[in-house]
């Protein structure tokens, strides 16, 4: 928590004047102007009401809405994210200078006035490992997948750091005609002006490349539109599944 009421004041101008990605309540009638408020979907995620006792990783945190509502359920909580934007996964021949950098700025203010004990991690999904981060009872993974270069790769390193038994929640953006016409398919997007996505895959397609990784029991669980700060709009699909008892060889 944040320590005197000078220093609290201080921190509130400053999260006022920030660029946010969550909107998150940091006081009572303070929320931060974010690009996405996820506040009235956070039902449509399947979180356990409850997770005392559990261990839960989240993976890309940017400002830390999911890391800080696992924490308010009871997780032990790792936040995990990059150093900074030119670690970011971009197609050659974008710009990468629509993200801040360094990144964590938002993540440690609310932090602070949270009062939370969350630690943040730097490091990329693709490099993350047992031997530094341990495993999980949980991992949870929000509108990541949609900007890596490989996403099989990412999904693999999460599989090796959930526990046997453990929960996945997955939600992305989807491919909106190949999902209506059920295709195994992913758009390329590489091209498209926006947000950096290299491949944008249907609802099917998401799931069996999650089975693909090493987790069983997909399913899914939702579908709703994100609704952006900036007048648009974004359909995302919410999947869950479990890890099994062992690692396939090829993951171990």
């Amino acid at each position: 928590m944040a320590g005197t009421e000078g220093e609290r004041a201080a921190l509130i101008a400053s999260a006022r004047e920030m660029n946010w990605y969550h909107s998150i309540e940091l006081e009572p009638g303070f929320v931060t102007a974010g690009l996405f408020d996820l506040r009235s979907h956070v039902d449509n995620y399947g979180l356990p009401e409850r997770l005392d006792g559990r261990r839960a990783l989240d993976v890309a945190t940017f400002d830390g809405f999911w890391a800080f509502e696992m924490e308010r359920r009871g997780a032990d909580v790792v936040a995990l994210d990059l150093a900074d934007a030119n670690q970011v996964d971009w197609p050659a021949f974008r710009p990468r200078n629509t993200l801040p950098t360094p990144l964590g700025e938002g993540f440690h203010t609310a932090r602070r006035l949270l009062g939370s004990e969350v630690g943040r991690v730097e490091c990329s999904v693709y490099d993350a490992t047992t031997e530094q981060l341990g495993q999980f009872d949980l991992i949870f993974c929000g509108s990541l997948l949609i900007h890596l270069k490989n996403q099989f790769l990412a999904l693999e390193r999460m599989r090796s750091l959930l526990r046997p038994g453990g929960l996945l929640v997955s939600c992305e953006p989807y491919d909106r005609l190949f999902s209506l016409l059920r295709l195994k398919a992913a758009r390329y997007r590489a091209q498209r002006d926006g947000a950096a996505v290299f491949w944008e895959p249907s609802i099917r397609t998401w799931e069996l490349m999650i089975a693909a990784c090493g987790f069983t029991n997909v399913r899914q669980l939702s579908r709703f539109t994100m609704h952006s700060s900036r007048g648009y709009s974004v359909p995302h699909v919410v999947h869950q599944a479990t890890a099994t008892e062992a690692l396939p060889p090829a993951l171990s």
